[in-house]
C-alpha cells in the first residue's frame, strides 16, 4: 500500500511537472513595448542609423533601468559606442515630426529598433543596475490646465499639447498613463475648481471607477508671457506626497512630473544585482492549471533569477526561487500583480519565507 501511495505521489507531481511546462497563461500586467525604441532621424543612411542606435538603446536602459543617470556608468558608456550591436530588428515610419539636418528643415522618419529582453538584462547586470520589470502600475491623471485665461481638466480626447507631452514622456520612462474620459460620470464627481484646488478626497472619489494603482494630481498655470507654475501631487506609497515647479516651457515642467514620479517608482520596484534565497509557499491551489499558472507567473517576474517546483501537498504548493533585489521588492512587485494574497513573512532554516493564498 505504502508503494502504491508512493507512486501516486510520483505521478501526481509529474502531471503537475508537465502542465507547467506546457502552460503559457500570465496574468501579470506588462508595459507595451518596454523594449522597443523610438528616434527620429532625417533619412535612412547607416550613419544615421548608427546615431540612432545609441539614442535608442539609451532610451531602452532608461526605461527598463528606471534611472536617468545610466550614461555616468562605465559599462554602459562602453555600449553605447558598439550600439549597433544590441538591436535585433529596425525599421522606418513615417512621422509629421519636423528636424533641421545639415542646416535644412526635413521631415523626420521615425526609426523603431527593437532589444531582445535578455540582452538588456545582461548589459544593466553587468552594469551593476537595477531591472524594473514590464508590469508597472497604471497611473490615472487628474491635471487641471489654463488656455485663453479658462481652466480646464486634461482628458483622453484633448487636443491641448500638454497631452502630447505628457504621453510622449510618459512613454520614454515606461509609465502607464489613463486619463479621465470626463463624461457625465466624471462630472458628476469632480469640478475643475476641485481637480485645480487639489481636493484629494474629490479627486479619490472621482478615481473609483477607474481603479488606478496610483492617483497623480496637479494644476498647471500656464498664462501667455507669464513662467510656467506647477503643483502636483501623487499616492503612489499610501500617502499623498506634494510638489512644485516653475519654468519657462509647460514641456519641462511635464517632463519633470513624470520623471520625478518615475524615479519614486522605480526606487521601490527596481531591483538590484544582489540574489537570495526566497521559498514561496501558495496556499488554496486545487487544480493543475492553478499549479502551472503559478509557476509559469514567478518565473516570469523580473526579480526571479530562477525558480524551481520543491514539492506539493493537500492543496499546498512550495517553490524555491533565487531572487534579485530585496525581498520588499519582490513582496510589492507580487501585490501590484493581485494573483497572490500576501498571508505571511517569516524566516527559517531555508532562508526567507513567504506564504501566498492564491486569490479567487
Amino acid at each position: 500500500m505504502a508503494n502504491l501511495a508512493e507512486k501516486k505521489a510520483k505521478i501526481h507531481l509529474i502531471s503537475i511537472i508537465l502542465l507547467i511546462l506546457f502552460s503559457f497563461g500570465s496574468r501579470a500586467k506588462t508595459f507595451e513595448n518596454l523594449y522597443v525604441a523610438e528616434v527620429l532621424v532625417p533619412n535612412e543612411s547607416s550613419s544615421e542609423l548608427l546615431v540612432g542606435s545609441r539614442a535608442g538603446l539609451a532610451q531602452v536602459l532608461v526605461r527598463v533601468s528606471g534611472s536617468r543617470a545610466i550614461q555616468e556608468n562605465e559599462v554602459i558608456v562602453e555600449a553605447l559606442k558598439n550600439s549597433d550591436s544590441y538591436y535585433y530588428q529596425y525599421g522606418y515610419e513615417s512621422s509629421d515630426e519636423l528636424m533641421f539636418f545639415k542646416d535644412d528643415l526635413t521631415r523626420a522618419l521615425k526609426l523603431r529598433l527593437f532589444y531582445e529582453p535578455s540582452v538588456i538584462a545582461d548589459l544593466l547586470r553587468k552594469a551593476d543596475l537595477p531591472i524594473w520589470g514590464s508590469n508597472r502600475p497604471e497611473v490615472l491623471v487628474w491635471l487641471a490646465y489654463m488656455k485663453n485665461r479658462e481652466r480646464y481638466i486634461l482628458d483622453e480626447a484633448s487636443e491641448s499639447e500638454l497631452l502630447f507631452f505628457l504621453k510622449e514622456r510618459a512613454s520614454e520612462r515606461g509609465i502607464s498613463l489613463i486619463l479621465p474620459i470626463l463624461d457625465l460620470t466624471d462630472t458628476s464627481k469632480i469640478s475643475v475648481p476641485e481637480v485645480w484646488g487639489q481636493f484629494h478626497e474629490k479627486v479619490e472619489m472621482a478615481s473609483r471607477r477607474y481603479s488606478p494603482e496610483i492617483i497623480l494630481t496637479g494644476r498647471l498655470y500656464n498664462e501667455p508671457n507669464q513662467p510656467i507654475e506647477a503643483y502636483w501631487s501623487h499616492n503612489g506609497f499610501g500617502r499623498w506626497q506634494s510638489s512644485e515647479g516653475i519654468t519657462s516651457a509647460a514641456e519641462d515642467l511635464l517632463k519633470e512630473i513624470i520623471d520625478q514620479l518615475a524615479d519614486e517608482l522605480a526606487s521601490v520596484y527596481a531591483t538590484g544585482s544582489i540574489q537570495g534565497r526566497v521559498v514561496v509557499t501558495v496556499e488554496g491551489v486545487t487544480d493543475f492549471r492553478k499549479y502551472a499558472e503559478i509557476n509559469k507567473y514567478l518565473k516570469d517576474l523580473s526579480p526571479v533569477v530562477s525558480s524551481s517546483l520543491k514539492y506539493v501537498k493537500e492543496g499546498l504548493i512550495h517553490f524555491d526561487l533565487r531572487v534579485e533585489g530585496k525581498l520588499n521588492q519582490f513582496i510589492e512587485i507580487v501585490r501590484l500583480d493581485g494573483l497572490l494574497s500576501f498571508v505571511k513573512h517569516s524566516s527559517g532554516e531555508d532562508g526567507q519565507l513567504l506564504v501566498y493564498q492564491l486569490e479567487d
